[in-house]
């Protein structure tokens, strides 16, 4: 509109400039032919000279303003046009806000069909239209400001077109005034933006569900670049690590996972960084040093069809390989149960009866120079019926009375009925007893056969001069450690996780039930056995039970 004022200024300047110009010319022309005539006197001739001239600037002034009135409806109609099939709402309103002239596009979203809405207010047309009157009002206060401010104002109004549904526009209201500063008219176009403001909702609220999802998930998510480096995790992977995000997204996935397992972790990115869905398990590491067993699945992360990084889930399976174990050695026991109430009878009967006439021929050959073999004969028969007492220790259930015991009294009679075989090895044995040691609930025969069999398997681990520590304390949580440890020659890494398993030992002759009797024993009584060990530097047995409840 600026546009147009300006082009009719100029208009305007070149009619006065022409019309100066050829007014002076005129008059400079007549009057030299007429001085040259002598006729420039003559009444006449000047009014026919002034008739001509008024005929002649008239028709010249009709064309000129004739043609720049069609160039101004050329204009105004190509404007009209454009603003009838605008997209957006276009509305215009005089200095008082009345509604002058609105686009198709604005009669149809007010419903103004057919109504004369010219000269009214937008408060005047609440019975004309679905809007309510508080936005029809809201309206007219936001025109009022944009005078008050005198400066174009853009914001989004959002305008009902039925009782559930509505439309967002992102709006425009341009104030117009006269030179000498009183309100002249306004101009309000108003573009749709409800389907774009409704697919940034769906956006936000799927970002919002992904992070939901991602971050109240139990199992540690993590994004990685191509280069294996960790961009975000979840907090899941804060308490599967120990590590908090900002120290994570310093590191690559590598510093979390064991050395053994590098290469295993290093092969599953690779495979999904080809577009392939990757899993397996490994060792991690946790930021205080222990070792924790991870399952993990790894799946490419695609943008626009470009590979941009790898996504993957990783779950602490520490816990489940654990119950996985405990089923399998349960597993083992209840073979060992079903195989010991089979033995047991098929065994007893006979071995009584082989251990009798042995000794019936000792008797009867006590000076024969094979005594010895008497010996051995009857050395293994007791073997035999240690094993098969075993045997029925696991297959029949135990009615057992469990009484409160002072486990450090238990644990001094065991080592005052071993401590002469350490003596005879030249064992020093070395005691550290905490005072104030509280009871614990328990069958008192069952826990010094749980001393004995650890005692004595610290015995035969230590060589001769060796060292044996026994320790009582007081543990986290109300509970009690007992811990034996010896200086003997360790046991390996790999061989510690099967030690309680029947018919599994590191020694010669060992049958592996004696150790699994006391992981047996020990967890009857809620407790647990922990076994540390070093290879050359010896091994640690911590045995770990629960205070009485009446303690």
């Amino acid at each position: 509109m600026q546009k147009s004022i300006s082009c009719s200024q100029k208009v305007a300047w070149k009619i006065a400039i022409i019309y100066i110009l050829s007014t002076v010319v005129y008059i400079f022309i007549t009057d030299s032919i007429l001085s040259k005539l002598n006729i420039l006197d003559t009444l006449w001739i000047s009014i026919g000279k002034a008739v001509f001239f008024t005929f002649v600037t008239g028709f010249l002034l009709y064309k000129l303003i004739l043609g720049n009135m069609k160039s101004l409806e050329d204009r105004e109609q190509q404007l009209n046009t454009l603003i009838e099939h605008m997209p957006d709402f276009v509305n215009f309103k005089d200095g008082e806000g009345n509604w002058i002239k609105a686009n198709k596009f604005a009669i149809q979203l007010f419903n103004l069909e057919n109504i004369q809405y010219k000269g009214k207010r937008d408060s005047e047309l609440e019975n004309f239209t679905n809007v309510s009157r508080e936005k029809l009002i809201s309206c007219e206060n936001s025109d009022e400001k944009v005078w008050k401010d005198g400066k174009l104002i853009r914001y989004e109004e959002v305008i009902p077109v039925s009782n559930e549904d509505y439309k967002i526009f992102d709006t425009i209201k341009v104030p117009i005034f006269h030179t000498n500063g009183q309100r002249k008219g306004l101009i309000v176009i108003g573009r749709d933006i409800t389907d774009k403001k409704k697919i940034e909702q769906r956006l936000k609220d799927n970002e919002q569900l992904y992070r939901s999802l991602v971050e109240n998930n139990t199992d540690a998510i993590i994004n990685l670049d191509l280069n294996f480096n960790i961009l975000s995790a979840n907090e899941a992977t804060e308490k599967i690590t120990g590590y908090c995000k900002e120290e994570l997204i310093k590191k690559t996935f590598s510093d979390l996972v064991d050395k053994k397992d590098q290469t295993k972790v290093t092969e599953n990115f690779i495979n999904a960084s080809k577009g392939k869905t990757s899993r397996t398990e490994m060792s991690g590491i946790h930021k205080k040093g222990h070792s924790i067993l991870l399952g993990i699945k790894s799946e490419p992360l695609r943008i626009n069809e470009k590979l941009v990084g790898i996504f993957t889930v990783v779950r602490d399976i520490t816990a489940a390989k654990e119950k996985e174990e405990l089923i399998r050695k349960s597993e083992k026991l209840s073979v060992v149960g079903e195989l010991a109430c089979a033995v047991a009878h098929e065994v007893r009967n006979p071995l009584t009866a082989l251990k009798g006439f042995v000794q019936l021929l000792q008797y009867k050959n006590i000076n024969n120079e094979d005594k010895h073999y008497y010996d051995i004969m009857l050395t293994e028969i007791e073997r035999i019926n240690l094993i098969v007492s075993e045997f029925m220790m696991l297959s029949r259930p135990q009615a057992i009375t469990y009484q409160n015991k002072n486990v450090v009294s238990l644990l001094v009679d065991v080592i005052t009925l071993l401590e002469t075989i350490a003596i005879m090895k030249n064992i020093e044995v070395t005691r550290e007893f905490e005072s104030n040691i509280s009871l614990v609930k328990c069958e008192g025969n069952q826990i010094k056969q749980v001393f004995i069999n650890i005692f004595k398997n610290a015995i035969e681990a230590v060589p001769t001069n060796g060292k044996i520590h026994i320790k009582v304390k007081k543990w986290k949580n109300s509970r009690i450690c007992i811990s034996f440890s010896d200086n003997g020659n360790g046991i390996p890494n790999d061989l510690i996780g099967r030690l309680g398993e029947p018919f599994y030992t590191t020694k010669e002759k060992g049958t592996g039930l004696g150790l699994m009797v006391c992981y047996k024993i020990i967890e009857e009584h809620g407790g647990r056995i922990n076994i540390k060990s070093e290879m050359n530097q010896g091994t640690t047995v911590d045995i770990i039970f629960p205070i009485s409840i009446d303690e």
